[in-house]
């Protein structure tokens, strides 16, 4: 089945020498980055839309996607810009995950820290796409997370990272390394 938005296909797999899958099913997808996005007062985006796969309207980190030929880091500062109209001008990886390692292919995520993020646009939404964005202060993002408001697997990550990050940072900081 090859349709716009999902890709599955039949493979044959040896699993272990004499023990053969002949109809494994695998998920194709692609890749997708991730971004958390931080103002100079330390808010940050997040994104509000209806997600019909978990059929509720969740909170999460801008993110989408990555097109065919299109870098990771470019595609975190394009889906930013375009979800929620911010831009960043301090961008680094965190780190990259595979979401769904046995049955999807292709659904690496990788996610990203953005300082110094500020609102230069409007947002530029596709039109599946119907999004709010909403500004949350980084501490209340990460609690959000922990207590479980925020659902999706990548913002959760995403948020753990980002505040292991930036505790790490402050503590060298403060020890004038």
């Amino acid at each position: 089945m090859h349709e716009k938005w999902y890709k599955v296909r039949k493979d044959t797999v040896e699993i272990r020498p004499g023990k053969i899958v002949d109809d494994y099913f695998m998920a194709i997808s692609s890749d997708v980055a991730i971004v958390v996005a931080v103002t100079d007062d330390n808010m940050v985006p997040l994104v509000r839309q209806y997600k019909h796969g978990a059929g509720e309207i969740l909170i999460e980190l801008p993110a989408g996607y990555i097109d065919e030929e299109e870098e990771p880091l470019e595609a975190a500062k394009r889906e930013l810009r375009e979800e929620t109209g911010y831009t960043a001008t301090d961008w680094e990886k965190l780190t990259s995950v595979i979401r769904h390692p046995s049955k999807i292919r292709g659904d690496t995520i990788h996610i990203y820290l953005a300082k110094n993020a500020q609102k230069t646009a409007e947002q530029e939404l596709d039109e599946t796409e119907d999004i709010e964005v909403t500004l949350k202060p980084f501490a209340e993002a990460v609690r959000m997370a922990k207590i479980g408001e925020l659902k999706g697997v990548d913002t959760v990550l995403g948020l753990l990272f980002a505040e292991e990050k930036l505790n790490k940072r402050r503590i060298r900081e403060n020890l004038n390394f």
